[in-house]
């Protein structure tokens, strides 16, 4: 049976308000003290980009495991000493990116496993939403470099990158533009690379949220026998030359909230198979389908895509910090 054991936050007022309106047992605004009094088997961390590091460290050497919201960290040295130090402690490290449980985006992986699409050519990962000047200035720690880690690409298009190197597989060179042209922000709201993978196929990452309105996220994926299209979490098309024996497309899904213009319309179903998936993973010790492995391969390419855009240069991958 799974409990809520405890929540943590730094409002005690707040905390407690949360705490009663989800049924967690108690409330808390010192870490530390609630891994010492409740003794968690998991600690979900969901907290500004520059706290998942020391947040998940802290659970981690306390022997908790740990489901960390993406980025999973901010750099890559961080990332992988919290891979390092869940391995020494032996505990399970997850990172949420939930997209990997769409039946849509599971459908693509699929087809492309299979040869659906032919030898793949070409992927494009396009994420082109709008978030206004005041999404930043209220939250205290958007639109820094030290404190969001980078802007567009490493917020919002995460999930799309992930997805793309998730089909794609490893890259292995790329180069990158980022700048900054509608807000009043130090990072990035706008970026654009070409990824050369090392199966030979290209990839094109778009990302930005200064395209007003919005536009729906796009995943294209293109091989030499077929195409596949998602905008969302929609398939759009699906074209192939010859047909995929015992492969069913998802079922269409009824119209709802728009996470490329209102930040607070995301889905939750996809985050309930992911939190189920890692609950799971715990009880049956067995490594989560997101490990920290996994969710470092989508910071990986966006690091490497600051790097390309900072020195005017191609970055070859993997990439060291």
């Amino acid at each position: 049976m799974l409990e809520l054991a405890g929540v943590v936050a730094r409002n005690p007022a707040k905390t407690e308000a949360f705490a009663r309106k989800y049924g967690f047992r108690s409330a808390y605004t010192d870490l530390n003290e609630m891994l010492r009094v409740e003794k968690p088997d998991i600690l979900a961390v969901s907290v500004p980009h520059y706290m998942h590091f020391p947040v998940a460290l802290e659970a981690i050497e306390n022997g908790v495991n740990v489901l960390v919201d993406k980025p999973m960290c901010i750099n890559l040295r961080e990332a992988d000493e919290l891979i390092r130090r869940a391995e020494r402690r032996g505990v399970k490290l997850g990172v949420i990116l939930q997209s990997r449980f769409s039946d849509t985006y599971r459908f693509v992986k699929e087809l492309t496993d299979k040869g659906g699409l032919g030898k793949l050519i070409l992927g494009e990962a396009v994420v082109e939403w709008y978030r206004t000047q005041e999404y930043y200035a209220k939250s205290g720690w958007r639109g820094r470099w030290a404190t969001e880690g980078g802007g567009a690409l490493i917020n919002q298009a995460i999930h799309t990158i992930d997805l793309l190197v998730w089909v794609l597989g490893e890259p292995a060179r790329l180069w990158a533009k980022v700048d900054t042209v509608g807000h009043d922000i130090e990072v990035e709201d706008l970026a654009a690379a070409i990824v050369e993978f090392k199966n030979g196929a290209l990839g094109v990452i778009q990302a930005s949220t200064a395209t007003y309105p919005g536009l729906p996220t796009r995943l294209e994926i293109h091989g030499l026998k077929g195409t596949v299209i998602v905008e969302g979490d929609e398939l759009k098309s699906v074209q192939l030359a010859e047909e995929v024996e015992g492969l069913k497309p998802p079922a269409r899904k009824a119209e709802g909230l728009k996470s490329w213009e209102r930040p607070e319309a995301v889905p939750l179903e996809n985050h309930t198979r992911l939190l189920r998936d890692f609950v799971e993973a715990v009880v049956e010790d067995r490594k989560p389908y997101v490990d920290g492995y996994e969710g470092r391969r989508s910071l990986e390419v966006i690091r490497a895509i600051y790097k390309s855009s900072s020195t005017g240069e191609p970055v070859n991958l993997p990439l060291k910090e």
